[in-house]
Formats: structure tokens, C-alpha cells, sequence
């Protein structure tokens, strides 16, 4: 069983608690988590405006930081983290922008694509390259993208339907949002075009 190390009184706090993560010491990481997890859900939070959503972004963050340890460059530790948090709620936001817009053409292409043989052309190549996107995902990514950014559930229900926790599923939001952005990227201009008569 690992014990805990007492701190050397003769460097600051964050520095011994950062030297003893990078080598793998738990108990270094809980004094981490316990010590900044509010400020760092603070700053999600003030920013996204939902608990949940803070709730997992503070989780992801400190699950990446016990991950990436031994190659982490941090000079202050509270800094590095607020950064990293900021970063991460960008990222979220980003995601979130492109997913929902995605959705709005979807939508948009729906309602009017049959006013004309091109507006009907476009929404067929726009929903097989949807469709087609989300097949090349993992059963679970496609599943929890189709639930949560097309039928609009919230990610307690998508977690509960699927048995899944509540990180995982926004593991699976991420990693899907990232690979259907990149898909349809192509798609993009053609889309603008057309809703907007350009």
C-alpha cells in the first residue's frame, strides 16, 4: 500500500504536490483535486452556465492531468490549471457551435428541400454525408451523438439509457463532435450557400 510522503518544508506547496505527481503519487494528485477542483468547476461553470456540463469538463480535466503526468510542464500549478480549464470550455463551445449548426442545416434542408431539383441534389449529398459520417463512428460514439446532438437528450438520460456514466458519454460526445466536424467540413460552404442563397 502506498504511504503518504510528508512535504518538505523548504518548497512551496504545488511544487512538491507537481514533482510528486509526475511520479505517479495518488495521494499527491487528491491533494491537487481537493485543493482546486472549486475554482476550476468555478471557471466552467461562470462560462458554460450548466452544472453538469462544468461538472464533466472539471472531471476530463483532472482525468487528462493524471493521464498526461509525467510529461506536464507546469510552473504554477493554479495558473496552469485555470488556463487548461478556459482552453477546455473553448473547445466545448467550439464543438457545441459546430454540432448544433450541423443540426440547424439538417433541419434547414429538411423544410425546403423540395423546392427544386438542387436544393433536393444538396440535401441528399448533405444527409448521406451525415449518415455516412456517423457509420464510420463506434457503435457507442454514433448512439450517444445521434441521442444527445439529433433527438436533443440531455447527457443524464443518454448515461442512464445506455448504462454508461456521465464521462464517458461526453468522452463520446467529444471524440464524435471532433470526427463529424472534420467529416463534413467539406460539406460546409455548399451548406451556406444554399440556406442562404448566396
Amino acid at each position: 500500500m502506498q504511504k503518504r510522503k510528508l512535504m518538505p518544508t523548504s518548497i512551496n506547496f504545488d511544487e512538491y504536490l507537481v514533482e510528486r505527481l509526475r511520479k505517479g503519487d495518488h495521494f499527491a494528485f487528491s491533494d491537487i483535486y481537493e485543493k482546486y477542483w472549486y475554482s476550476v468547476f468555478r471557471v466552467a461553470y461562470r462560462r458554460v452556465r450548466d452544472k453538469e456540463i462544468a461538472k464533466e469538463l472539471t472531471q476530463d480535466l483532472f482525468a487528462k492531468i493524471w493521464e498526461r503526468r509525467e510529461k506536464l510542464k507546469i510552473e504554477k500549478l493554479e495558473n496552469y490549471l485555470m488556463i487548461a480549464m478556459k482552453n477546455s470550455v473553448l473547445n466545448h463551445i467550439e464543438s457545441q457551435i459546430v454540432a448544433d449548426r450541423y443540426v440547424r442545416y439538417y433541419k434547414a434542408f429538411i423544410s425546403i428541400h423540395n423546392e427544386a431539383t438542387e436544393s433536393a441534389i444538396n440535401f441528399n449529398d448533405l444527409s448521406e454525408a451525415i449518415d455516412k459520417g456517423l457509420t464510420n463512428l463506434p457503435e457507442k460514439s454514433r448512439m450517444v451523438f445521434k441521442l444527445n446532438k439529433l433527438d436533443h437528450w440531455p447527457v443524464e438520460k443518454v448515461a442512464l439509457h445506455l448504462n454508461l456514466s456521465e464521462k464517458t458519454v461526453g468522452y463520446h460526445l467529444t471524440k464524435s463532435l471532433k470526427f463529424m466536424r472534420t467529416f463534413l467540413r467539406e460539406f460546409t460552404l455548399v451548406i451556406f450557400l444554399f440556406v442562404f442563397g448566396y
